[in-house]
């Protein structure tokens, strides 16, 4: 997609109906999803359009103090859109829009490298450590302000999906891009303290119950996961929502190579993987597991009875990686 196509569709949809550009990411949003939507939604209403972000679930706590409601919808119901933007979702079966089915032109902007969206237009840089550095690179193309506010908003999906640059997807250009936005602006410090430094006391008590009664090793120490349950939720007050943070726990610990966090649901466990060794692919093992994802962060779905048969399931699929080299 260039600048020029992007610019006409928006052009296209501003001069039909209501002129309404509806800005959706992916079910469970993190940072990263949080921030394309808001940023989008912000920068395109800045520049005159009538844009709205929908974010139909509750978000995680650290992203709270960045949405402002007046840029955001909880539900699809009543919207007719003349232009639909899909941003950091990777397939079709993801996408966190209430149901809604778009009639009018669709445009996907990502950085996964699996991404299966339909779209008429398409932007997918898996190079870039988040869609937010996507959008950044982007938007400045367009020739679009960014403001010190939305500035901020883009440079939280950099850091959350970059781990404040600790994770290997921080590349010589997600840090430019970082330094960019915060010569626009942006208050790194606000973000750190907001999303890195400013925990609920019961997600912490979680973890260490997590750790010290939970965690389960295999392969000598070079895979490990911990399998979160309702019942640990509810005895630490703690929501789905806010969880996923806990999978840097395991990866933290010496030795460790693959880790991943298996959360109990009605007939399975949804599966979070993380690689620390550029050899072993989180998204190879996450592909065969009913996901997908990066290469050293992705995640899938194992249909198992219980958390026993979850890891053995998990542990065959770990051992084919090791295998491999």
């Amino acid at each position: 997609m260039t600048s020029k196509a992007f610019l006409a569709a928006l052009e296209g949809a501003k001069k039909r109906g209501n002129g309404l550009i509806l800005i959706a990411a992916h079910c469970r949003p993190d940072g990263d999803a949080v921030s394309s939507v808001v940023s989008a939604a912000a920068i395109l209403r800045d520049a005159g359009y009538n844009a709205v972000g929908i974010l139909p679930e509750p978000l995680p706590d650290s992203c709270l103090p960045f949405v402002p409601e007046d840029l955001i919808v909880r539900s699809s119901a009543g919207l007719n859109p003349e232009l639909f933007l899909i941003l950091d979702c990777s397939n079709p079966e993801r996408i966190a829009a209430d149901g809604f089915e778009p009639s009018c032109p669709v445009i996907n902007i990502d950085h996964h490298p699996d991404n299966s969206q339909k779209a008429e237009l398409s932007l997918v840089r898996p190079e870039c450590c988040a869609t937010a550095e996507v959008l950044y690179h982007f938007f400045t193309d367009c020739g679009f302000a960014i403001t010190p506010e939305n500035a901020t908003r883009l440079l939280l999906g950099i850091l959350t999906d970059s781990g404040c640059f600790r994770f290997d997807n921080t590349s010589p250009e997600a840090l430019e891009s970082a330094a960019a936005l915060i010569r626009l602006g942006a208050d790194r410090s606000r973000i750190v303290l907001e999303a890195f430094s400013n925990r609920d006391p019961g997600l912490v008590r979680l973890e260490a119950e997590l750790l010290n009664n939970h965690l389960q090793m295999a392969f000598n120490g070079r895979a490990a996961w911990i399998v979160l349950t309702p019942e640990l939720l509810q005895k630490y007050g703690v929501e789905v929502r806010n969880t996923e943070t806990l999978i840097d726990a395991v990866r933290n610990i010496r030795g460790v190579e693959i880790a991943a966090l298996l959360r109990d649901e009605p007939d399975g466990y949804k599966l979070s993987l993380r690689s620390k060794n550029a050899r072993y692919s989180a998204g190879r093992i996450a592909r065969r597991l009913n996901g997908g994802g990066h290469e050293m962060a992705a995640g899938g779905y194992i249909y198992a009875a219980n958390a026993e048969e979850a890891g053995e399931i998990l542990t065959k699929q770990i051992q084919l990686e090791f295998d491999a080299l």
